[in-house]
């Protein structure tokens, strides 16, 4: 049974397990943990019985972001608890005076807290599935375990492949009636991926109703015996001579339902056969009237009663094979998404006999989650099994608000947090709001105090918050006068319903008017005394095209704002502009490519300019010139320089910072380059750099990844404007809502229905797939649930006064906000004001009519010039950078330049040998491209499969080639794979014990005798950079690491062409090619990489028992009969320990 502490203290909560702790908006939940943190540190009142260490306590959210921002409060209240300690003078803070005045050792405890503060960096804050990560990996590393998965798949992209494949390989080969169905259901298979997404992921999900049995033949044969019973009866008259009603669709449609079974298809996918099934016949019988009989009608109703059957077992068929789809893909490459972070790790600590949850539990004897109305069943499933129950000492304690609970379409599950509010030992209320004004506080608490407002009192009851005592001055007045905290103003057109958009603008230019009226210099609008300045309103939207339309409405005043959201950045005009200015500095020679990038907005290239390229040879070498240059610095230097260099050149942030929008457009730029820059130290090639860009692109999803997410484009004080759901943790002086109904577009209702239902005591989750009606208004009730807890996260940001549109909708009546305001009803013909009119207390709410709404324009002459004078570029010591095989063989100045980085060593781009009627390996297309696309074929196939055909046409699809080339590829692959290299091939080597694409890094401090060294040893030739320091970070991607006979071997692929026949594959080809492109440096940093992995994950290492050596693999050459094409080595112990010192290693 949850007891209730309605005098919360954290000074003497138990710290026992089972503690729930809710925190209404406002109440300080953070300053909360932070005490908490404090008690621990300290050991008071812990079941622990002695201090803790600052990584003994293990705290989890939900966002980097969030991470971060608890490790700063922890850091910043342990300071101030050091100072309380050391001056013994509490200051007023009441909390830190309770905690010196029980101190039994004072100067221990300033010890205690010194190292605490001193070890902040090590504290254990963590994401969920930073967490995860972290456990499965160091468990990784006591098992030896060296090829684990990679953590770093997109389940988006593995969810669009296998809704591809599951088009291919299910519904297209389906009977062509039912393929048909399906297609009514899935037309392409993004909306496959869309409409399977929202309960593929979840974990613990019941699936409504059960696949049954249902023979597509019969059902064809039914629908067509049905067509003829119809058009053979003549229904059609003895149906309109009946007892149908004249305004129903059975009535209206049955002139179309007899052409209809006149017609050779059956249609399954039309709706006559719902419309004339006996249901829906019922309905539409006059009072009174009899229902018609017919065997075409029973017949018809057989068939509607199949086709939902069909499309159930459909949905189930689909959900089955994408599932089964997906995890092939990721056994295929042996990665992982975040997802599988969750779920192994909730495998492992469940797992029988397993030592994980103790381990687990020792390391981190108390373990706090914040935001704990976010988590899902899994994630809940792995912490009680490590904490709860336990009698050991350990703790788990959760914080959380659902009345918060806003991401369900990220896959949270408020259910959850009910599920263990209700097994709690004791339920904690944070009832003191620091945040808004008293007058705030309490219009608040009355809207929200009706009962039922978040559709579960019994487990979601709104609590009363109470104003915090130093909060009691707070006001905000207006011409000296107090102004009432809430301000409903009224959207309407008295006799109709007005469209959305209409209303929308009204509403946005009505709260872009207010706005101007509070922050004019003559407004006497005043917060506290002071003057309201445009950074403290902010907007708060739930839709783009809302933000798009504030963003309007305050621009046409002359007001600036700043959006802040949760979209992807790569979703901006700004990617789509610059991925065609890379794709032209790819490409510098490609006129009509570099014509696309100036063309771009982005560029700010005049028409006559671009025009001039026409007719004007020098601009146009000029141009070509400029992106040859680019290229070259992308090749030799990096991407965010090359990128930089071009804006500072074409003077693209002067142009575009005295534009509309221009620092949103900068923002994104910057924000990509720093994107593009960190991808591409992992990333090989300019080429499959910008396929990486185009496939996030396609593939982000609305609401991103925290590093792609739109960043504030300026820190200045500026109106923002806000996503209600971005806008959750922070605050506002004064909130504007102006459209504060949801409107949810037109759902399709045959689509399937996510919803809750109690089962001994717990709710589970399940899918309706069918038109289960008990079902589908459970889903439609959590749907307005959530709407109204949204609403109350937005109105609660404000922290002296909310502004909220009243739009009459025609969906407003059903709306949250209606609800609110306890209007059940609202007639077409009916106005909304009066509805609201004299209801609420007018102290606290004010009610606005508004009609014709002014435009005056906002001038601010105390407003700063938006351009500055930039400071003096400071002097930077960049010695220290990420550093590369290509870069370092550039620095080296080696015979040749550099190409493409990572690729260098393959072919440039130069036309294939036009031979007609030969096709060959030797003649296959060449250059960098192919080089790209033949690792990626070698990367995806499983070598010791005898089938690679699909993969082999996948590939031949995406260089643009015929399929007579199929038989050349598939040959040429089987000789790859039997191609000798010493007692084995390739095709001996198992997914298990190969590693794809492997990824290093490692700290970087060369030796000036590094040079001299590999030129004394032979690996070096013709360098002029004789003493070449570097500092920073190696890093690179190994195209293979396999193990074979307990060995651990390096395979690079190379697809240069050495000549026209194997014979040109000759071991002194080869050697000549290892020479001349570096690849003795290539193989040596990669041997020292692996050495040093090996060292740290593999117990008992010794290089000589256990490194096998390099192979590069040029690819034209291989065949089974001979090593022609295949360079092997094993550099000496003494060679590559030395190399491991020189390049700043520690030998061992």
């Amino acid at each position: 049974m949850t007891s209730t502490d309605t005098s919360f203290n954290p000074m003497t909560m138990p710290l026992d397990h089972g503690q729930l702790i809710e925190a209404s908006a406002g109440t300080g939940k953070t300053y909360t943990i932070t005490n908490l943190c404090l008690r621990l540190l300290l050991g008071r009142n812990s079941p622990w019985q002695r201090p803790l260490a600052i990584n003994e306590i293990l705290i989890l959210t939900f966002t980097i972001a969030a991470t971060s921002e608890l490790k700063h409060r922890i850091a910043k209240r342990i300071e101030e608890a050091r100072r309380v300690f050391r001056t013994k003078d509490h200051n007023g803070d009441d909390f830190l005076g309770q905690l010196l005045e029980a101190s039994s050792d004072s100067s221990t405890d300033l010890k205690l807290l010194t190292a605490a503060s001193q070890l902040i960096d090590e504290a254990s804050i963590f994401t969920i599935h930073g967490f995860c990560a972290r456990v499965l990996g160091e468990q990784t590393f006591e098992t030896g375990t060296l090829f684990d998965q990679e953590q770093n798949a997109e389940r988006d992209h593995l969810l669009k492949l296998a809704a591809e494949d599951c088009y291919r390989t299910l519904i297209m080969p389906l009977q062509g009636d039912i393929r048909q169905l399906a297609l009514t259901l899935w037309p392409n298979p993004a909306m496959l991926a869309r409409k399977l997404s929202p309960f593929l992921f979840r974990g613990e999900l019941q699936i409504f109703p059960a696949q049954t049995a249902e023979d597509a033949d019969t059902l064809v044969l039914k629908a067509r015996e049905a067509k003829t019973l119809w058009r053979d009866g003549e229904l059609e008259q003895s149906l309109l001579n009946g007892d149908l009603k004249k305004n129903s669709k059975p009535y209206k449609r049955l002139e179309q339902m007899t052409e209809f079974c006149a017609s050779p298809g059956i249609e399954l996918d039309n709706e006559l056969w719902k419309i004339y099934s006996a249901e829906s016949l019922a309905g539409a019988v006059k009072k009174g009237g009899d229902l018609p009989i017919h065997p075409a009608l029973e017949l018809i109703t057989e068939v509607h009663t199949s086709i939902d059957t069909a499309k159930i077992n459909l949905w189930h068929q689909v959900y089955a094979n994408v599932s089964s789809l997906m995890q092939q893909h990721k056994d295929t490459w042996n990665k992982m998404t975040v997802d599988d972070l969750l779920t192994s790790l909730a495998a492992a600590v469940n797992r029988s006999g397993s030592s994980l949850p103790d381990s687990m539990a020792n390391r981190w004897p108390v373990a706090m989650i914040d935001e704990f109305q976010d988590t899902d069943n899994i994630q809940n499933n792995i912490f009680s099994r490590v904490y709860q129950g336990s009698n050991n000492g350990h703790s788990l304690l959760t914080i959380g608000d659902p009345k918060q609970a806003i991401y369900s379409f990220r896959g949270a599950d408020v259910y959850t947090y009910i599920n263990t509010r209700r097994l709690s030992n004791r339920l904690h209320n944070l009832d003191v709001n620091w945040r808004s004004s008293p007058a705030l506080i309490k219009a608040t608490n009355i809207l929200f105090e009706k009962g039922n407002v978040f559709g579960n009192d019994a487990d979601m009851p709104f609590v009363p918050v109470k104003p915090a005592p130093t909060h009691a001055e707070m006001k905000m007045l207006v011409a000296g006068v107090e102004c009432p905290p809430y301000q409903f103003f009224v959207i309407e057109d008295p006799d109709s319903f007005a469209g959305v958009a209409e209303l929308t603008e009204r509403a946005m230019n009505y709260a872009a008017e207010q706005t101007v009226d509070l922050i004019n210099p003559d407004s006497q609008a005043c917060l506290d005394g002071k003057s309201v300045s445009a950074g403290q309103i902010a907007f708060l939207v739930r839709r783009r095209a809302d933000a798009v339309a504030a963003q309007r409405a305050l621009s046409s005043r002359g007001v600036q704002s700043v959006y802040l959201t949760q979209d992807s950045v790569f979703l901006q005009d700004t990617a789509a502009d610059l991925k065609l200015i890379l794709e032209a500095i790819l490409e510098p020679a490609n006129d009509r490519a570099i014509r696309a990038a100036l063309a771009t907005r982005l560029m700010q290239t005049t028409a006559t300019d671009i025009d001039r390229l026409n007719h004007d040879i020098q601009a146009q070498q000029a141009v070509l010139a400029e992106f040859r240059s680019y290229r070259e610095m992308w090749l030799e230097q990096n991407i965010a320089l090359m990128l930089n260099t071009l804006m500072e050149r074409r003077q693209l942030a002067q142009r575009w910072l005295q534009l509309p929008n221009g620092e949103r457009q900068i923002t994104n730029l910057r924000h990509l380059i720093e994107i593009l820059q960190k991808q591409s130290g992992s990333i090989k090639g300019m080429y499959q750099l910008i396929k990486w860009f185009s496939h996030e692109q396609g593939d982000t999803a609305t609401v991103s990844a925290e590093d792609r997410q739109l960043r504030l484009e300026s820190d200045e004080n500026l109106v923002k404007i806000v996503t209600m759901h971005a806008a959750k943790g922070l605050e506002y002086e004064i909130v504007m809502i102006p459209i504060p109904v949801f409107s949810k577009g037109n759902k399709n209702n045959a689509d399937p229905a996510l919803f809750h239902i109690e089962q001994e005591d717990r709710y589970i989750a399940g899918v309706e797939l069918g038109d289960d009606k008990h079902h589908r208004s459970l889903s439609v009730g959590e749907e307005h649930a959530e709407d109204m807890r949204l609403l109350y996260v937005a109105m609660t940001r404000a922290k002296y006064r909310c502004y909220l549109g009243l739009p009459k909708l025609k969906s407003f009546a059903s709306s949250a906000i209606s609800q609110l305001l306890g209007i059940e009803a609202l007639k077409k013909d009916q106005s909304l004001l009066p509805h609201v009119q004299g209801v609420l207390p007018e102290e606290l709410f004010e009610i606005v009519a508004t009609d014709n709404i002014a435009n005056t324009i906002f001038n601010d002459s105390n407003l700063p010039d938006r351009l500055n004078a930039p400071a003096e570029k400071p002097t930077v010591n960049d010695y220290w950078r990420v550093h590369s095989y290509t870069g370092v063989a550039a620095r080296l100045t080696v015979h040749e330049p550099v190409m493409v980085t990572g690729y260098a060593d393959d072919d440039r781009n130069e036309e294939s040998p036009n031979i007609h009627n030969l096709l060959s390996r030797h003649n296959f297309p060449r250059g960098a491209r192919v080089g790209v696309i033949l690792h990626s074929l070698m990367e995806d196939l499983d070598f010791q499969t005898d089938d690679y055909s699909a993969l082999c046409d996948r590939t031949l699809r995406r260089l643009g080639l015929d399929d007579e080339w199929l038989p050349v590829l598939q040959q040429w692959v089987q000789d790859i794979l039997k191609a000798p290299l010493g007692q084995f091939s390739l095709k001996d080597i198992g997914l298990t014990d190969r590693l794809d694409e492997m990824e290093f890094h490692f700290p970087l401090a060369t030796s000036t005798n590094l040079v001299q060294f590999l030129t004394e040893r032979g690996y070096l030739e013709g360098t002029a950079n004789k003493a070449l320091l570097l500092q920073g970070q190696m890093t690179g991607l190994i195209d293979l690491l396999f193990r074979r006979d307990g060995k651990y071997y390096i395979a690079d692929y190379k697809s240069n062409f050495l000549g026209n026949s194997l014979a040109d594959y000759n071991d002194e080809s080869i050697a000549h090619a290892m020479q001349s492109h570096q690849y003795h440096l290539q193989y040596l940093i990669y041997t020292v990489a692996v050495h040093r992995m090996l060292k740290q994950k593999l117990p008992g290492y010794r290089y000589e028992t256990h490194m096998g050596g390099a192979y590069y693999l040029f690819l034209r050459g291989m065949n089974p009969q001979d090593s022609r094409g295949i360079f092997s080595t094993k550099p000496g112990l003494d060679t590559v320990t030395r190399l491991d010192e020189l390049l700043g290693g520690i030998s061992g």
